[in-house]
């Protein structure tokens, strides 16, 4: 694997470094936050130099478009196997890590513009003069997806904001790098489960043998299908709410309710004085977010085979839906959240990590 290093000389980045002679790589992509790397390569004063500098980046000659950042340098020093160092970080899209989302900041609209408006107010539409704004990072052309939200945030992460935003609406995010900018773009995978026709689908069953030893759990322990939201206000006069996931099933033994405190959410926002309506949806959408992280899990393991019956990135990508059977029949689609590539002495070796599954 080729890698390239990047300096920034203070108003644009540079090819610094050329590295051909790592003994290993890994190189991580993630679907809906940032990715990750580690390289370990022999010690040289010169490298050792290099990224003691703040700021560098680190692509692939065969995907430019993917950056990642070192943040952490080791240098061990062994009198018999050699001194090595070990380079690691996480990819571009960390960036968005770097800020936290001032005031109150409330959206009403589409989830991707809400999505676009917290990216370009905490690292884009300032002035050139403001600290906070990133000058060469832009936001790519719009894809009108039709998704609604209406979402208030304060003193939050942007990069957990954005994540969360994302795993709701099933929609994924990057960071490209064209050597001179870096671009912030939106996307959503594609369908390749059963439910598609013979020739666009994705199966990973032992039947097809591409897939070996399995583990697999449905887990209730944490589940809740109703949510009582508390917003501003004290004793009676506290603005409270109640939300149902499943509102025909929610009742008596199989009601599951939980406890939402979200005094943080005030109708006295940075763009003005919320209307009761607008608040009650906040509250809502504050209430949905929190239960879908409370539906039954399904953990599913398994080590997919490279038999050669379906190549990353021709036959599924990062993001895409693809269907799993296990040896008991049991189906679901799951979506390929992470992709983990390493390459050492032993050669090159690809494996996707799945999100839970959704029954068929």
């Amino acid at each position: 694997m080729i890698l390239y290093v990047w300096e920034f000389d203070g108003e644009k980045y540079k090819k610094a470094a050329v590295i051909d002679d790592a003994t290993s790589v890994i190189w991580v992509r993630r679907f809906q936050t940032a990715g990750e790397f580690e390289i370990y390569i022999r010690a040289t004063k010169e490298l050792l130099l290099l990224f003691m500098q703040e700021e560098l980046l680190i692509t692939r000659h065969d995907i430019p478009e993917i950056a990642m950042i070192p943040e952490k340098t080791e240098l061990t020093t062994d009198t018999e196997n050699g001194d090595y160092l070990i380079i690691s970080g996480r990819s571009a899209e960390s960036i968005l890590g770097r800020r936290v989302i001032r005031g109150y900041t409330t959206y009403s609209g589409t989830a991707e513009g809400c999505i676009r408006y917290l990216v370009g107010r905490n690292l884009i539409t300032m002035a050139n003069s403001n600290p906070r704004v990133i000058r060469l990072l832009e936001l790519a052309k719009e894809h009108n997806y039709p998704e609604k939200i209406d979402k208030q945030v304060t003193g939050k992460n942007l990069l957990e904001t954005v994540s969360n935003i994302c795993i709701a609406y099933q929609y994924g995010f990057k960071v490209s790098f064209t050597g001179e900018k870096f671009i912030f773009d939106l996307y959503k995978g594609v369908d390749r489960s059963l439910h598609q026709s013979e020739n666009q689908r994705v199966i990973f069953s032992p039947e097809f043998e591409n897939i070996g030893n399995t583990s697999y759990i449905y887990d209730r322990s944490t589940y809740y299908n109703c949510a009582t939201i508390a917003g501003e206000g004290e004793g009676s006069d506290r603005k409270v709410y109640t939300m149902f996931q499943d509102r025909e099933h929610a009742k008596g033994l199989f009601l599951h309710e939980k406890w939402i405190d979200a005094r943080n959410i005030s109708s006295n926002t940075d763009d003005g004085e919320l209307t009761p309506e607008q608040y009650r949806d906040i509250m809502y959408q504050q209430a949905q977010e929190d239960l879908e992280q409370c539906k039954p899990t399904i953990e599913f393991s398994g080590e997919i085979l490279d038999t050669g019956m379906y190549q990353f990135g021709k036959d599924y990508g990062l993001g895409d839906t693809v269907s799993i059977v296990n040896q008991y029949g049991i189906s679901g689609t799951v979506i390929v959240t992470e992709i983990t590539e390493v390459e050492d002495e032993t050669g090159y070796k690809l494996t996707p990590t799945f999100s839970d599954w959704r029954l068929d």
